[in-house]
């Protein structure tokens, strides 16, 4: 069982890195218009292929901070989805973790 002070700290990060994420998703919009010029097109794919990945990736990272706090909630923080107990030192790296290892 984790202790309650650590379980605090990991609520503190986890709703300072929620904040984080929607202010960083909130300023990502993927881009919708292609210019005149094949080469700047091309770089344009590019980068929304990029931030359109970065954006899905951030949304995965906030579902799973969502959900971390519904289980610090719920006073289950700390058990994997499959029952077994995420270590300290791992939660301490990712507090968001959903997986022991």
């Amino acid at each position: 069982m984790l202790p309650q002070s650590f379980i605090e700290e990991m609520k503190q990060k986890l709703l300072a890195q929620k904040a984080k994420l929607e202010s960083d998703l909130a300023g990502l919009v993927p881009h919708e218009e292609l210019g005149g010029d094949l080469d700047s097109n091309v770089q344009e794919v590019e980068d929304d292929e990029v931030s359109r990945d970065m954006i899905a990736r951030m949304k995965t990272d906030l579902d799973k901070i969502n959900k971390a706090l519904g289980k610090i909630q719920a006073g289950t923080y700390g058990t994997a989805d499959d029952g077994k107990e995420i270590s300290q030192e791992r939660l301490s790296v990712l507090p968001w973790a959903d997986k022991s290892l």
